[in-house]
């Protein structure tokens, strides 16, 4: 049987940056243990997962172009 969150450390990182990004910006520990993660992966790929899931809701921000007055 296959891990769903992964079984390789970037997998692992990849879904649990996945799982913040779901939470939010309150997301906790219990939040991933909720999700399936367990205590030694959140110390382990934690800080990577977390910069990942910043850089890509930096990446996912929309940008707003003012529009032209009418004239």
């Amino acid at each position: 049987m296959q891990n769903q969150l992964g079984n390789t450390p970037e997998e692992i990182t990849h879904s649990m940056a996945e799982a913040m990004r779901f939470a939010g910006d309150g997301c906790t520990e219990r939040d991933l243990l909720l999700r399936g993660f367990t205590r030694q992966e959140i110390l382990k790929h934690g800080d990577a997962a977390r910069e990942t899931a910043f850089a890509r809701s930096l990446s996912s921000i929309p940008t707003r172009v003012q529009a032209r007055r009418a004239a």
